[in-house]
């Protein structure tokens, strides 16, 4: 205990100051009982998304603002996913999970009409039997980014407080919380007894409303570790959910691409025996891992192809799989029209493999080495390897891919970003990006 302590004090203190408790930031909070989802002899089964990047229909019309803003919408299939979140909705009524976790970016970018929309949607899937417990991202609260989209116009629309997140997903997640952080919208929620979930706050944003970006960086902010701190003295955790992930997921040095104070919360977790980490904000599917730990990334759903994580757990231990929205199925059974959703998979896929094959384009131009000849390889290269990546497919080997001539191009000419792109997204050599099994020796200390 002493030890643990000693990571949490390091933690406040850290950066030079130490936090003092004040009545902008007390960890005084009350556990609460609350029942668990299942019962001790049945498994408990959880369905993750991540990165829905929702737009509410009211928000946007089919004008030239919003294509342009579709167009640049880094692969995200924002005509659809209105539709995405009704099949969502079905499957989830056929499955039956016990929980539906979000893991942030619930938003495209933290419209308050979006959220509404979503409560009502996260209402169905309670309504049908599954509860539902989120987290916000860093594209959801204050953000300067919140529009709408009227004909050739896009204009600011309402952003969303951290009171307004809480109110309107009061029932959907901190309905079942344990335990809350008053100082961010972080809670401990446990479905199961003896497996309780933290459901952490990772995100970094203003308390007023805000003009600027969001923010891409999150940390565990200086209250939270305090709130942790008082946590840990009196309860565990097996699980921990966040928006940011905790470990590096690919040789990447982008800022943002994990927690910017992970180095000081990993050890803590260690010393807590929390070897199960959810993340999202990369958008790709992907499975790391440190030592005993594993953090699974499980991919966009606003993505092709729709990624759905889903985690069983039980006596022997938590297993994950990775499993594809059935959107087309949806559509089917719903008597839908629309071509592009009755054979969604392709919609979905062209879509993002679009996106791709002009970031090739694009890098091109950028690195200075275009030539008309290199363009159709090039393309059709960095958009198969993008759609394979974020799809967590990139563990097994693809000769198609290795031997194709755009690659042979890019290695031959790009000095920059293209290359070293092509060179760690061509194979993952850790993990099986889409299946995980963890003994309960592991996840239970």
């Amino acid at each position: 205990m002493i030890k643990k302590l000693a990571i949490l004090s390091a933690l406040i203190i850290s950066g030079g100051f130490l936090y003092r408790f004040t009545a902008a930031g007390t960890t005084e909070t009350e556990f609460r009982n609350i029942d668990p989802l299942v019962s001790e002899s049945e498994d408990l089964k959880i369905w993750m998304v991540t990165d829905i990047h929702y737009i509410s229909p009211e928000l946007h019309d089919v004008g030239s603002a919003f294509a342009q803003m579709k167009a640049s919408a880094a692969g995200k299939d924002l005509a659809h996913i209105d539709s995405v979140m009704q099949a969502l909705v079905w499957e989830a009524a056929i499955e039956k999970p016990d929980l539906l976790i979000v893991s942030g970016d619930l938003t495209f970018n933290g419209e308050y009409q979006s959220m509404v929309d979503l409560a009502a949607y996260f209402e169905q899937v309670e309504a049908n039997g599954t509860q539902v417990s989120v987290i916000p991202g860093n594209h959801d609260i204050h953000s300067g980014w919140a529009r709408k989209f009227e004909g050739p116009e896009m204009k600011p629309t309402k952003q969303v407080s951290p009171d307004d997140f809480r109110e309107l997903f009061a029932d959907f997640g901190f309905d079942l919380a344990i335990n809350q952080d008053p100082n961010s919208l972080s809670y401990a929620i446990e479905p199961a007894t003896g497996y309780p979930i933290l459901m952490m706050d990772t995100n970094i944003y203003t308390d007023t409303e805000n003009t600027s970006s969001p923010t891409v960086e999150g940390k565990i902010k200086m209250e939270t570790a305090a709130w942790l701190s008082d946590y840990f003295q009196v309860h565990n955790a097996k699980m921990w959910v966040g928006h940011h992930p905790l470990l590096s997921h690919n040789d990447s040095k982008r800022t943002g691409h994990t927690l910017v104070n992970a180095d000081e919360i990993n050890p803590l977790l260690k010393e807590q025996g929390i070897t199960a980490l959810f993340a999202g904000h990369i958008h790709a599917q992907n499975i790391s891992s440190d030592a005993d730990t594993r953090e699974v990334i499980t991919g966009a759903l606003s993505i092709f192809p729709n990624s759905v994580g889903e985690i069983t757990i039980s006596p022997e231990g938590l297993n994950y799989s990775h499993r594809e929205l059935a959107v087309e199925e949806w559509a089917q059974a719903t008597n839908q029209t629309d071509p592009d959703l009755l054979d969604y998979k392709q919609t979905a896929y062209d879509i993002f493999y679009e996106d791709g094959a002009t970031l090739g384009l694009r890098q091109m131009f950028e690195e200075q080495w275009y030539e008309e000849t290199y363009e159709e390889d090039v393309m059709d290269f960095v958009g198969r390897l993008n759609v394979r990546y974020f799809s967590g497919q990139d563990f097994e080997t693809d000769e198609t891919l290795e031997t194709h001539p755009g690659y042979k191009i890019i290695q031959e000419n790009s000095d920059g970003f293209l290359k070293r792109y092509s060179t760690r997204s061509l194979q993952d050599i850790d993990l099986d990006d889409r299946n995980l099994f963890i003994p309960n020796d592991f996840l239970v200390k």
